[in-house]
Formats: C-alpha cells, sequence, structure tokens
C-alpha cells in the first residue's frame, strides 16, 4: 500500500490522508457558513434568524412572506365562503444592498376578506387594528422605520432587517388550500419589484432602485420625509429630562374641503406614560384612582396624583373653548382654545390649525433623556365631519420654531412624529347629512334615501330599511319625517302612486339639503340650495360644497351665500353664509307646540350657472345635479334618481299659468 511521507519522516497511508483532508474541508465549510451572524428574532420584531436561500442573490431590498397556520373560528357554518379562519403568517423585508432605505414600506397584497388583529414589528399604514385588508395593506416600521446597509452596520441583522408576525381573520378558503397574498413589493419611490416568486406556503421577491428614477431635489433629511395629507398631526419633543418631557401637538387641516367641529383625539400609551399636565386642550376624565393603582403610582410613591391630568391607556383629548384662551394656566398658547374647530384653509387658514401642550411622565426603563417614544394608534373625530383614518406615528426630521427670544434665529425640536390622517369615503347607510332633489320641471321631490344615515336605532319590524323612499310634494321636506306619513300617503294616492304596507323607514340625518333646479333657458339655468338642520344644535361657519361635474365650469353667482370655486378644476363650488349670517340654527318648536311640528334651521339661496362653451349641457337629464355634495366636509348620501322630465303636460300647464298671472296683473294695472 502506497503511503505520503512528510518532513518529520512520519508515514499516513493515503486513506487516513483522504479521511483527514475531507475533515479539513468540512470543518472550512462550516467556519464560512458561520462567519455572518444573522442573530435571532427580538421582542420589537427586528432580526428573524436564518435567511432564506433566495436573498443570497438580492442586491437589493428582499421581502418573504410565510403562511404559518389557521384554525376554523365560530360559528362554524357549512358555507365555505363565509367560514372565518384565525390565522397566522410572518414577513420579512431585509436591506441587502449598499443603499440605505428610509421609511420603509410593504404592501401586502390580501385577498381573502382579511382582517388584520395585530402585527409585531410594524404598524399598517392604513388605520387601526382590527384592520380590513381585504383588498391589500401597506405596513411600515414601528419602531425600526428604516434599513440601514449591512456595510455600514457590520452585518447587524437586528439594523437591517425587520420581522413581521401577523395574527388575523380570513374568509372562504376551503381545507387544504394556503391562503397566500396576490402581490409583495416595496412602494418607496423610486424601486421596482417584479413578481414575486411563490413555492407552497411561502414566497419572496427581490426589489431593486430603478436607475431612471430621479430623486427630488431638495434638503436631505436624516429621518423619512414629512408626507402630505388630509389632515396633518405633528408630535414633538420640546423639552426632555430622566422621567419626564414636554410635546406640543399641532394638527393641520390641509384639505380644502376637510373640517373638524369639537374635534376628539384619541390615541394609545404603550410604555405606561401618564399626562401630568396640559397647556390649550384637556382629558374628559380625570380619575386619581387609577394613576394610584397604575404602574405610575407604584413608582411615583411622592406625587400628588389629585392634580395629574390623566393616567388612562388611551385618554380622550378636546380642545378647550375660547373663554380659556388667556387662562395662566391652561391658555395662552397659539392656534389653541377654539372649541375644537378647524375649518378649510381655503375658508380661513388662521382657523385651520390647533395646537396644545403635555407634560408626560414616564416609567422605567425608559428613564434618560433619549428614551421618547410617541403614542400609538391615533384616531380623530368630531361632531358632523368626514371620517378621518390615521396612520401610525413616522419619525421626521425636528420641526423648526421661530426663537422665542425675538432675535432671527431658529429653536430645534429634540424629537419629531408625523401622523397623517386621510379622508374615508363613507359606507352605504352610514353618512351623516342627506340630499333630496326636486326640480321645476316634475311636481314630486325625491327625499333622502332609507336609512341614508343608519337605521340602528330605529326599529324596523314596523317599517322597511330595504325600500325606496316614497315620492313627497315639495313642501312635506319642511316638516320631521314622523309628520310626512299623511302627506306622502295623500301623495301617492293623488298621482296614482302605490302605497306598500310596510312603509320606508327614515333617512335618520341630523342635517338634510334640498337640491332644486329652478329654470332653464337657452343662455343659463339656476337652482335653489336649502339646508335643513334638524338637531337640537346650531353649526356655526358652516359651508357647503357641491361638485357639478360637467356643468360645474359654468357657475355664475350666488345671491344669499358666498360662492368659492375650488381648485384645481374648479367643478366642486364652495358656499357658506354672508357675514353675520353664518350661523345654522338647530331644531325649534312650532308656534304652537301641540298641534305643529318643530321647524328646523334653515339657509337658503339661488345659484345662477351658464351654458356657454359646455357642449352637450342637458339640464333635465342630470347635468343639473351635483354628483357630490359635501356639508362640513362630510359627505352627505345623494338619491339613487333624479327628476325626469315629463312629456310636456306639466311644463305646458307652468307656462299657461304664467300667461294668466301676466294678464291679470296688466289688467290690475290699466284698472289703476
Amino acid at each position: 500500500m502506497k503511503v505520503f511521507e512528510v518532513k518529520t519522516g512520519m508515514k499516513i497511508p493515503w486513506k487516513a490522508r483522504y479521511s483527514l483532508t475531507l475533515l479539513i474541508l468540512l470543518s472550512s465549510v462550516l467556519l464560512l457558513c458561520n462567519g455572518q451572524d444573522y442573530g435571532t428574532p427580538t421582542e420589537d420584531g427586528a432580526g428573524g434568524g436564518e435567511p432564506p436561500p433566495e436573498m443570497a442573490r438580492c442586491n437589493g431590498i428582499f421581502m418573504s412572506y410565510s403562511f404559518g397556520s389557521r384554525e376554523r373560528e365560530y360559528p362554524h357554518v357549512k358555507n365555505v365562503t363565509a367560514q372565518s379562519w384565525a390565522f397566522k403568517s410572518s414577513a420579512m423585508i431585509v436591506n441587502a444592498g449598499k443603499e440605505e432605505l428610509t421609511g420603509w414600506q410593504m404592501f401586502i397584497g390580501f385577498r381573502h376578506k382579511e382582517l388584520i388583529v395585530s402585527a409585531t414589528g410594524a404598524s399598517p399604514l392604513d388605520g387601526d387594528y382590527p384592520l380590513d385588508a381585504s383588498n391589500g395593506t401597506t405596513f411600515v416600521g414601528s419602531p425600526n422605520t428604516d434599513l440601514k446597509t449591512s456595510i455600514l452596520t457590520a452585518g447587524d441583522f437586528t439594523q437591517i432587517s425587520t420581522n413581521i408576525e401577523i395574527t388575523g381573520t380570513l374568509f372562504g378558503v376551503a381545507k387544504g388550500v394556503t391562503p397566500m397574498p396576490r402581490t409583495l413589493k416595496l412602494i418607496n419611490d423610486g424601486w421596482e419589484c417584479p413578481a414575486a416568486k411563490r413555492k407552497g406556503g411561502s414566497m419572496n421577491v427581490c426589489c431593486k432602485r430603478n436607475p431612471k428614477f430621479k430623486v427630488k431635489t431638495g434638503p436631505k433629511t436624516k429621518f423619512a420625509p414629512r408626507r402630505h395629507g388630509d389632515l396633518n398631526i405633528v408630535y414633538d419633543v420640546l423639552q426632555s429630562f430622566g422621567s419626564n418631557y414636554l410635546a406640543q401637538v399641532t394638527i393641520d387641516n390641509e384639505n380644502p374641503l376637510g373640517r373638524l367641529d369639537r374635534w376628539n383625539l384619541t390615541w394609545e400609551w404603550t410604555r405606561g406614560e401618564i399626562i401630568n399636565t396640559m397647556r390649550g386642550a384637556y382629558t374628559y376624565k380625570r380619575d386619581p384612582s387609577e394613576c394610584l393603582y397604575s404602574r405610575a403610582g407604584q413608582y411615583y410613591k411622592d406625587l400628588d396624583f389629585s392634580q395629574v391630568m390623566n393616567c388612562q391607556k388611551k385618554p380622550a383629548i378636546s380642545d378647550l373653548p375660547p373663554e380659556r384662551k388667556d387662562d395662566n394656566v391652561t391658555g395662552k398658547l397659539p392656534f389653541c382654545c377654539k372649541n375644537g374647530t378647524l375649518l378649510p384653509p381655503l375658508m380661513d387658514p388662521s382657523k385651520s390649525r390647533s395646537m396644545f401642550q403635555l407634560q408626560v411622565f414616564k416609567l422605567p426603563p425608559d428613564l434618560n433623556r433619549t428614551a421618547l417614544y410617541p403614542p400609538q394608534h391615533w384616531k380623530i373625530d368630531g361632531v358632523l365631519n368626514p371620517q378621518y383614518k390615521c396612520g401610525p406615528p413616522v419619525r421626521v426630521d425636528p420641526s423648526q420654531f421661530p426663537d422665542s427670544s425675538g432675535l432671527p434665529a431658529v429653536t430645534y425640536a429634540i424629537a419629531s412624529w408625523q401622523v397623517v390622517c386621510n379622508i374615508t369615503k363613507p359606507k352605504a347607510q352610514a353618512s351623516r347629512c342627506c340630499v333630496s332633489f326636486s326640480a321645476f320641471y316634475n311636481s314630486s321631490a325625491i327625499p333622502c334615501n332609507t336609512c341614508a344615515c343608519g337605521c340602528n336605532d330605529i326599529d324596523t319590524t314596523t317599517c322597511n330599511a330595504d325600500r325606496n323612499p316614497l315620492l313627497l310634494p315639495p313642501d312635506a321636506l319642511l316638516v320631521p319625517f314622523d309628520n310626512r306619513t299623511l302627506k306622502a300617503k295623500a301623495w301617492a294616492k293623488q298621482n296614482h302612486m302605490p302605497i306598500p304596507k310596510k312603509l320606508p323607514c327614515p333617512d335618520n340625518c341630523g342635517v338634510s339639503i334640498n337640491w332644486h333646479v329652478n329654470t332653464d333657458y337657452r343662455d343659463g339655468w339656476t337652482a335653489r340650495l336649502t339646508v335643513f338642520n334638524w338637531r337640537d344644535f346650531a353649526f356655526e361657519d358652516w359651508f357647503v360644497a357641491v361638485e357639478m361635474g360637467k356643468a360645474g365650469p359654468g357657475y355664475e353667482n350666488v345671491y344669499s351665500f358666498n360662492g368659492t370655486r375650488v381648485p384645481p378644476n374648479n367643478r366642486t363650488v364652495m358656499f357658506q353664509g354672508l357675514r353675520d349670517m353664518n350661523y345654522l340654527v338647530g331644531q325649534v318648536n312650532g308656534t304652537h307646540p301641540l298641534r305643529d311640528p318643530p321647524v328646523p334651521g334653515k339657509q337658503q339661496s339661488v345659484i345662477s350657472f351658464k351654458k356657454k362653451n359646455i357642449k352637450g349641457l342637458n339640464i333635465p337629464e342630470g347635468d343639473g345635479f351635483p354628483t357630490k355634495l359635501f356639508f362640513n366636509g362630510e359627505e352627505c348620501a345623494l338619491p339613487k334618481h333624479f327628476p325626469k322630465k315629463s312629456s310636456g303636460h306639466r311644463h305646458g300647464i307652468s307656462v299657461l299659468m304664467s300667461l294668466v298671472l301676466a294678464m291679470a296683473a296688466a289688467f290690475a294695472l290699466m284698472m289703476d
């Protein structure tokens, strides 16, 4: 047998030499495999264990989605499409390139009516939990909003990646079928993603920077760039100490038709914080017992909790009334104390911003000046306003303020977060205002839709919530719904219309608006707008915005309101009361309350339009009615139909009556 001689004189058999060589090679492979440590998952979702093999071939942003498990939920039903399943899945985003990704946004194209209940390591950009993700949803980092590069972090996986654990509910998936999303992509500007590759219960994609994408020139930002939305909220930390900090909240209305009245803001503290004092706003609940039995009560043993503003995990915050504006303790803050009114900037820019400050006490382990965490799950609402859906707080570059000394200097916040809230279209039977249609060429008015503002508090056993409303004589729009029944039945009998045994339910709206086509002639046409307030309180600085579609550019004048075109397309016109007439009073009792119905608050005006340079305009065929109508920013429910022009019989009677009246007037003048 051949042997292998070494310089030491030791002779090693060939078989032993082969085994030794193989052992050395295996050891080298093991060392190479362990040369990059990807760490282990952490509590905040960063990290994620061993990476998938596809990531090794990605030189950009690698994203993956893996379906975990599902369990059948109650109630158990035979219909597969109606059966709900509780599911768990995970997603991962990794910066495998050489460029830092700021403010990452991952879109997961769910398609099985998913309802996301919770997610660790990220927050949904489209709203709060539970979140309807049936058309997909976008996740952003929380708290890890940016993904650094492996080069600058020496391969620290906790800084270049985020792992998201998702829990939710899905519908309509039979047993044996793995419910996977349709798409997976990065939606940050300048990035392109191919179709995701799927294998079994997992899918992944590698997104790369578009070389043709031109970065917008401007000042570079360390954090995510500020975004634009209908409502822009900024949470600034102005002063920071070991156990507490001073924060300022600024709310800006940036939508030309958006509005809030008596706004109510809520959020959720995630680290046990409490509000010690506030300036410019207040909380609805102030209960010292909640503080004493909380974690804060155990830590701050010498603090007088009877003077603490609020210890709730989810406080409800509102603006102060105007009379507190000059109060030395709670007031004297710019843009505060307007009773929660935020007007559109088109109406009054000085009233489109609100501001308040709060002193926040922290708890261990956050007892240092740089341990700053904003509250999560922001929500804002008002009395009769658009419905807003708010995203998570995103860290942005510190806000700038004029120096308090009066010198031409700039003061920066210690840290700033931005919350963007956007208006959502109200769902069917979920509006808070409605519209009725009428016209001079048709004797019947089309009232508001049945249950336009919901029928949750109405006994639907006594009325039909699914039937179209009965046509009415125009004067019936002036009386409450409960007093319209006799008029509606008499009108139906007079015009030979069927009367159902179970009458339609009311619209249930606190504000209704009538749009009446008044005249139609060769060069133009007119309409009459009437606003009814059926509530028991008044609306100050009210406005109505009307989107007119094809007829919009022909707007000429309004005679009892102020009218303003809304840019950029000028098809929408905003109407508001004249000075000293911008107060829409509430409903009051009739002259004789025992026999007269209540009288709504009412404002009315005629609006004129031109037909010049508008081709194909046909007023009776629908062009004379708005395509959208807003009251105080809330989109109102429109009727499903508009009045149709009859065969000309009614029009002929109107002309005949006009001639008779003219002849009578002329005869009276001759007699004088």
